[in-house]
């Protein structure tokens, strides 16, 4: 096939389940290109095409991590790779184990400087805490209320840095050193293969385990003997073919926080709808959080390469290669998106932020 066959094909597989607004129109093309990549590189190693898949998900957006953007992986999604043989595995779209734990509190809430001096003591225990780790982009602790029913929710989103710092090619020498790269339209994609591709997917799931552990600790230690709610990773894989770049999935149904922003009330949703995946495998999902939608933006187009044209609701135009850089809100659409739109579940709860915590 030639280069535009592979783009055809990756249009083809891809399924649109996104806002539609011109964020994800940006994140749209991109990814489509990047796709088109991951299918030419795939197809260099006589892997079957059949079964790949690129779902995008309500928050489809644009990642703020340089390397896994300019890599073609979008943030809001999931990428099925089919059940390829040997293992495949391309490695920039940065899995780390992020993942979101929220308790249901065995009492009232402490006020917010109980939690602080609280969590700077954790600091003091855990050396597998880095102090940074709940500290940047959008990684925090909070505490919410059901104002219905006077019930208090405890709420832990991120992952760790010593996670990052054994799955991120460019912190990891070794996995370097096993790692090839394919060159194509005007980027490359850095992936594992065969027994690198095996070993580096057993190290993650021990990753995973270790980093859940530490987010139930962390829990336990803030919020005595609260009950857990929910607990799931949405940057990592669901399995060795299928990777989650910003999205809950399982194989059963599941209820589930979504992350909008932090003065907003945390919806509970009911995920009841599964999608296909590919041949006979179906699989639930959800949208991690609201993503980023670029601010006062009415429509987006590609001019050339990495170079968008974006008009503004004033009529004013930019032209720019620096998407990550510009004023971005939450969406705060995606449940409307995910569950009227798409009919993939529904809202069950609604909880109200007291206190979120960045320190």
């Amino acid at each position: 096939m030639n280069k535009c066959d592979y783009y055809s094909l990756a249009i083809k597989k891809f399924i649109d389940f996104s806002s539609n607004d011109p964020t994800s129109s940006i994140a749209k093309e991109h990814g489509i290109i990047g796709l088109t990549r991951l299918l030419m590189c795939m197809d260099s190693l006589n892997l079957d095409l059949e079964e790949t898949l690129f779902v995008a998900m309500p928050d489809f957006t644009y990642t703020r991590n340089p390397s896994r953007w300019e890599a073609g992986f979008p943030y809001g999604c999931i990428i099925s790779l089919g059940k390829t043989s040997p293992l495949f595995i391309p490695i920039d779209f940065r899995p780390n184990c992020c993942g979101v734990i929220l308790v249901k509190l065995s009492g009232d809430a402490r006020d917010a400087d109980y939690y602080v001096k609280r969590y700077k003591e954790l600091l003091c225990k855990k050396q597998e805490i880095n102090k940074t780790d709940f500290n940047r982009r959008n990684h925090f602790f909070g505490v919410y209320l059901d104002i219905q029913n006077k019930e208090y929710y405890g709420l832990i989103h991120g992952s760790f840095s010593f996670a990052k710092e054994q799955l991120y090619v460019e912190k990891n020498l070794i996995l370097g050193e096993n790692a090839n790269t394919f060159e194509a339209i005007g980027s490359k994609i850095t992936y594992l293969f065969g027994d690198s591709a095996e070993r580096y997917y057993e190290q993650y799931l021990q990753l995973e385990k270790k980093t859940a552990h530490l987010r139930e600790e962390i829990a336990e230690f803030l919020f005595p003997h609260s009950d857990i709610v929910f607990h799931k990773i949405h940057e990592g894989f669901l399995n060795n073919n299928v990777i989650l770049l910003g999205a809950y999935a399982d194989i059963n149904s599941f209820s589930c926080p979504i992350m909008l922003s932090a003065e907003s009330s945390l919806p509970l949703v009911n995920i009841e709808v599964a999608i296909d995946l590919m041949k006979g495998e179906k699989i639930f999902c959800a949208p991690h959080g609201g993503g980023y939608s670029l601010m006062n933006v009415r429509s987006a187009s590609r001019v050339s390469g990495n170079e968008y044209i974006l008009e503004y609701t004033n009529g004013s135009k930019m032209i720019t290669d620096n998407i990550i850089d510009l004023p971005f809100q939450y969406r705060g659409n995606v449940i409307n998106v995910w569950c009227n739109q798409y009919k993939k579940g529904h809202a069950c709860k609604e909880l109200f932020p007291l206190f979120n915590f960045k320190i």
